[in-house]
């Protein structure tokens, strides 16, 4: 029983990747395309210069761009794929199902836009703060690609906190009373991973993803026990 189960998973795995592939692959041509468009949307939040200093850079950050460009818009039908493929590990019911799917998808671009619209310019702002008159920053083109959907990214995923802690919470991994008794030891790791994370080292940056990331911990605690509410055998 247990050697079906892992060939059913890992199956299923293998058809998601091939999927998954080919929807990124498109995406990312599209991307590819408007390289210029998403380029100058960054840019423009943050309101600096790029410049490039090898005959080849523009190409491969055009080309890094538009892979990072192809899994962000993608996303919504990596999330339904994996559904699809791996339900049957998971019991939930259809409008669960659908409801989980959305939360998913809205928590990724909320993160993802929260970074855009705020903590990369926060971010850089305060990089830069440290240059003057007699140091001017001249930031390669592919550096600013690398550091900026990095960060984007790790925002979008860091908001899937819920969505992970209630998925955990249905396969019988994760109990909220545990996280509730370990509530200062989350604390701890989500401080330290937005440390991290965030470009820079003044308290400030880091709050703007650990507040948030706490408050979506015990946002996740709250669904995980209305799920083991809902659960529990009555009488």
């Amino acid at each position: 029983m247990e050697r079906e189960k892992i060939v059913y998973l890992l199956t299923g795995l293998k058809r998601f990747i091939l999927k998954a592939l080919i929807v990124v692959v498109a995406s990312s041509a599209l991307c590819f395309i408007f390289f210029k468009d998403i380029l100058h949307l960054l840019l423009k939040t943050v309101g600096i210069k790029v410049y490039y200093f090898s005959i080849p850079e523009v190409f491969f950050s055009s080309v890094e761009l538009a892979i990072y460009g192809g899994v962000f818009f993608a996303f919504p039908f990596i999330i339904i794929l994996l559904w699809h493929e791996f339900k049957g590990a998971v019991n939930l019911k259809p409008l669960e199902s659908c409801l989980l799917i959305i939360f998913s998808i809205i928590l990724f671009y909320v993160g993802s836009i929260f970074c855009y619209r705020i903590v990369l310019q926060s971010g850089i702002k305060f990089l830069l703060s440290y240059g003057g008159d007699s140091l001017r920053a001249m930031i390669s083109v592919e550096r600013f690609v690398s550091f900026a959907s990095a960060m984007i990214f790790a925002f979008g995923i860091a908001f899937e906190v819920p969505v992970i802690l209630l998925g955990l919470n249905k396969k019988g991994i994760v109990k909220s009373k545990t996280l509730t008794r370990t509530r200062r030891y989350a604390i701890l790791v989500i401080t330290i991973a937005s440390a991290v994370i965030t470009p820079t080292p003044d308290v400030y940056n880091m709050m703007l993803l650990a507040v948030p990331a706490y408050i979506l911990y015990e946002i996740g605690i709250l669904l995980m026990k209305m799920n083991e509410r809902k659960d529990r055998p009555m009488g």
